[in-house]
């Protein structure tokens, strides 16, 4: 965040607040290096939020070339190309390798993985097959034994045991009919790991509450989406690939969502928006003019030149005095009454007839 727009010592004071509920932050920890899912959930949680980001936020630390799974047995497509692609380095997979979307670059990860140990590979695609970015002639070409390509699918949650990935759930984008599908390897097509939460798989029946040496498993879920797409399903969907920490209001949000969603998974409920929320699409009211109050064109935020950017870090240069009281006296449409101002101030009869009325 730039100084300008907040001063460090404005943000310090609001950090030190929240760790004075209670809450603990340790940092220059990795997420699949330093610490590990299964480690956190044996410190005596219930639940994980994971929101690490992915390309942008290693960008941010400067660690875009090395490889990071923060999610047990998930990569990014990109880091498997460029890995391919150096020829230095590989990733050892096992029996089944789950890819999930890249168009025609799904079919060179196949190739890639199939070269670096995959037995069998399983491709899903959100789009029908008459949409497929890929077609029956690109599959005979590609020339993969054991690949298997599975269309309208999105993934429902992910199953693992300790540090490993054991099996997904793909959801058809249609039915809704959800399938099992091995995994011990999930590559996806996207810069940005997807938000999970992960909690413990713990054995119903008889063996429900008894101490256990066997390795943890565990189940990760996705919050449930936001208004403007609360209809789509399973990961990856429509609007996933929007950040939701573009602004202030809309990462609250999104952390709402998280929480909400966590309390559900909790307590046994499939994470769903609640009835009667506010999106994009519900009408509020039908208020479309508001009389003697003229239209005005929006002011475009000017944006600073090269030199300038140099000298101030800020992308945008700001609103002019001029510019910044015409883009308050704009109209917002926002359907409450508006009335004219009078020059004469009204006479005391008047005042008292109106609260009468």
């Amino acid at each position: 965040i730039a100084a300008e727009r907040l001063p460090a010592e404005i943000l310090e004071w609001d950090l030190d607040g929240i760790l004075e509920m209670g809450v603990k932050a340790e940092t220059g920890m990795v997420l699949g290096k330093d610490i590990t899912v299964d480690t956190l959930l044996q410190q005596d949680v219930d639940a994980l939020f994971l929101a690490v980001g992915g390309w942008d936020s290693r960008m941010a630390r400067g660690t875009q070339s090395e490889i990071e799974s923060p999610i047990p047995g998930t990569y990014m497509m990109v880091d498997l190309l460029n890995l391919a692609s150096k020829g230095s380095e590989t990733i050892s997979f096992s029996s089944d390798v789950v890819i999930f979307g890249g168009g025609k670059l799904a079919l060179e990860s196949a190739k890639t993985c199939k070269k670096w140990g995959a037995d069998k590979i399983t491709i899903l695609f959100r789009e029908d097959l008459a949409n497929s970015p890929i077609n029956d002639a690109d599959v005979s070409k590609a020339g993969i034994e054991g690949l298997d390509i599975i269309y309208n699918a999105g993934i429902h949650r992910l199953r693992g045991e300790a540090d490993s990935l054991m099996e997904l759930e793909s959801v058809d984008t249609r039915t809704g009919a959800v399938r099992t599908l091995p995994a011990q390897s999930l590559i996806i097509a996207t810069g940005r790991f997807p938000e999970l939460i992960f909690v413990e798989n713990k054995p119903a029946g008889p063996e429900a509450g008894e101490a256990s040496d066997q390795p943890l498993r565990w189940e990760a879920f996705a919050p449930y989406k936001q208004p403007a797409f609360k209809d789509e399903v399973g990961l990856f969907a429509e609007g996933d690939v929007l950040a939701d920490y573009s602004a202030a209001i809309k990462a609250i949000g999104a952390g709402r969502r998280a929480a909400a969603s966590i309390q559900e998974i909790l307590y046994g409920i499939e994470p769903s928006l609640a009835e009667y929320v506010i999106t994009p699409q519900s009408l509020i009211q039908d208020v479309d003019h508001v009389e003697k109050v003229a239209g005005c064109q929006r002011e475009i935020m000017p944006f600073c030149s090269g030199r300038e950017l140099a000298a101030c870090g800020e992308i945008e240069r700001g609103f002019t005095d001029e510019m910044a009281r015409a883009e308050a006296s704009r109209c917002l449409q926002c359907g409450l009454i508006c009335y004219e101002h009078s020059e004469e101030p009204a006479r005391q009869e008047e005042v008292s007839a109106g609260v009468q009325a």
